[in-house]
């Protein structure tokens, strides 16, 4: 079986003739060409070839065929994407022994470069696999069929909305969050401003501005950079003097920013005590597509835990982004409704600015 793969697989190269291009297009002369061409992805070492390792394949939102590749020799990685001519080059990540350490690391650090592309061209959910790799060679990796956005569930858009934030080079926003109050007594409604700046790897800074009690105001800032993290809470202002980390201030101010400090952040910084949850719902569904402020969106509802109501996230079929979060859940004596409002950004450029620990004017 796998010499006549092979065989598929070598006639559909030969079958093309060399032809001069760009620096950007790796041509059949380039020994790298076999490897984007031949190779199956890590994992399967079907087709392994000592110039190189696949390390990813998937198909872009443009409908090429796309694939990273570690070359050994070069010390880099190469996310490139197929053509008419051969393969064109879209990012490269130098994965040299002075700089890397952990040379697969997609979405931070060393590759950097081949992660936010692989996050910003990838169409589907999820990579191709074995044999999806072995049809497309069959295609000479031309003329992929388009991505049914119909078929994602729900597990799958919250993996891939994961997986964005994460790979993110940068991201800001601005938004609200309005908490509706229910008692035996009365029913009132709260509101909580925030927003946030990132400049990856370190430059971050959160804040929020809560009045949900009549007549008090809580601002709540986390901040970080390259030599440190800093909080601070004007109800409280040695509250931030025992923080050491950016997961401590994270889960510090989650009760006095309505959870904004940990719901998007979290997923920038994976491992806070409430970071993240939003796509690790409980019992997550999909449901009817839905617009949000003009934005086409994925409708997801699930449960995240601890709260015991349901909770639905609206995120964005382009960016992945989430647009807006509706909550309900149970109080002490009564019931919350929340939605959390947002105007995001991802990979753009982020003013000096934003990124300062500044205190609001009084």
């Amino acid at each position: 079986m796998a010499t006549a793969l092979a065989a598929i697989l070598v006639s559909c190269s030969a079958s093309r003739a060399d032809t001069a291009g760009s620096t950007d297009i790796i041509l059949p002369a380039d020994p790298r060409f076999n490897v984007f061409e031949l190779s199956n992805s890590a994992g399967g070492h079907t087709f392994g070839n000592p110039v190189g390792t696949v390390l990813l394949s998937f198909v872009s939102k443009d409908r090429r065929y796309c694939r990273s590749a570690r070359f050994p020799a070069d010390r880099n990685v190469v996310l490139a994407c197929r053509e008419d001519g051969g393969w064109k080059i879209e990012a490269t990540s130098d994965i040299s022994q002075a700089r890397a350490t952990r040379p697969t690391n997609f979405g931070g650090g060393y590759m950097r470069e081949v992660g936010d592309a692989i996050g910003t061209l990838m169409a589907s959910i999820e990579p191709l696999d074995e044999f999806e790799i072995i049809e497309a060679a069959s295609r000479g990796w031309l003329d992929p069929d388009p991505v049914d956005e119909r078929t994602f569930d729900a597990r799958d858009i919250l993996r891939k909305t994961a997986r964005v934030y994460r790979a993110s080079k940068s991201y800001v926003d601005t938004g609200t969050v309005q908490t509706v109050y229910t008692n035996s007594k009365r029913e009132w409604t709260g509101e909580t401003r925030f927003k946030t700046a990132y400049v990856a790897p370190f430059e971050f800074r959160f804040e929020s501005n809560m009045r949900d009690v009549p007549s008090v105001e809580a601002d709540f800032i986390a901040w970080r950079d390259r030599d440190g993290v800093q909080a601070w809470y004007n109800l409280d202002p040695d509250m931030g003097n025992d923080i050491r980390s950016i997961q401590g201030a994270l889960d510090t101010g989650a009760g006095i920013s309505r959870d904004t400090s940990g719901l998007i952040p979290g997923l920038i910084f994976p491992g806070t005590k409430l970071g993240g949850d939003i796509v690790r719902l409980a019992n997550a569904v999909r449901l009817e597509d839905a617009e949000i402020d003009g934005f086409d969106c994925f409708q997801i509802q699930g449960r995240r835990e601890p709260h015991d109501g349901p909770t639905i996230v609206w995120i964005d079929k382009e960016s992945f982004l989430i647009r807006r979060i509706y909550e309900e859940d149970e109080i002490r004596d009564g019931r919350t409704r929340t939605t959390w409002f947002y105007e995001p950004a991802l990979n753009v450029p982020v003013a000096e600015d934003a990124l300062r620990f500044a205190r609001p004017a009084p």
